[in-house]
């Protein structure tokens, strides 16, 4: 098995100790002891072996040392052990019969190109611009900012505070197949790089969650729904023209991804 480097952008390390685990009936964590013995030879005295005129001795030598497991070597290790089993599927350019075969569970290696929601990257841009406005604020300048672009810099802010928890969507397709469209959620904790990195050309590695047939759809992200709907108010009559304007906001601030397509349970981003 040929050894590949991999520059991680997002490795779910929880995950990853699971499917070792569950392949192999046992996790190594923290460090291993590894000993090297081996001999020397040094001037002794007469009783000793002799070469060439000179006077030697053997004395063994032991050396321990604690290697640390990384979490690159651990992931090797279980890509090779699905492998071993041939139970990952690499899909880099593929067609609608083949994916007609994919079925829940499976694993996927796909070479993708990558892109996050516009409504996610909307709540970065907003916390941006508060972060600057606090900036500003620390050295006296925020004079300088207006009491209107305040009042909705801050606004925003709050409705951002809304979404932190809230996991990182990604959209993909596969790299010579588009039409065949991927979703996957990464957990925050285990992202490995800027939002920005993540964009872009990239292998997704993970287990079918979900298939999704021609003509479902599925809500990837939403950039808070309950300011476009308020309790209570669902029921009430609105004019059209309220209508068209919510219309309007829910397609900027709403993500939706319609099957064909697969929602990804992700193991590991990287290039």
């Amino acid at each position: 098995m040929k050894t590949v480097l991999r520059n991680f952008l997002f490795l779910n390390t929880a995950l990853m100790t699971d499917y070792l685990s569950t392949l192999e009936g046992y996790v190594i964590e923290g460090t291993v002891d590894q000993t090297e013995s081996g001999k020397s030879e040094k001037g002794g005295k007469i009783g000793y072996k002799v070469v060439e005129g000179s006077v030697l001795s053997e004395m063994s030598q032991e050396t321990k040392q604690q290697l640390a497991i990384p979490d690159a070597a651990k992931f090797q290790r279980l890509y090779e052990l699905l492998e071993e089993q041939e139970a990952i599927q690499y899909l880099e350019a593929f067609d609608e019969e083949v994916w007609k075969q994919l079925r829940r569970n499976e694993v996927l290696e796909v070479q993708a190109n990558i892109r996050l929601p516009k409504s996610f990257m909307l709540t970065q841009t907003a916390e941006d611009a508060s972060a600057l406005v606090r900036f500003m604020t620390s050295f006296g300048l925020d004079s300088l900012i207006d009491s209107e672009t305040r009042i909705a810099i801050e606004g925003v802010r709050e409705f951002v505070r809304l979404a932190e928890d809230k996991p990182i969507p990604l959209l993909f397709e596969a790299v010579f197949a588009s039409g065949f469209r991927f979703v996957a959620n990464l957990s925050k904790p285990h992202l490995r790089c800027n939002l920005s990195d993540l964009q872009g050309e990239a292998v997704v590695f993970g287990k079918i969650l979900r298939i999704l047939q021609k003509g479902q759809k599925l809500d990837v992200f939403s950039f808070l729904p309950e300011l476009l709907w308020p309790k209570g108010k669902r029921g009430r009559s609105v004019s059209k023209e309220e209508r068209r304007r919510r219309k309007v906001a829910e397609n900027q601030l709403k993500e939706v991804i319609r099957g064909p397509a697969i929602v990804l349970d992700p193991l590991a981003v990287y290039r």
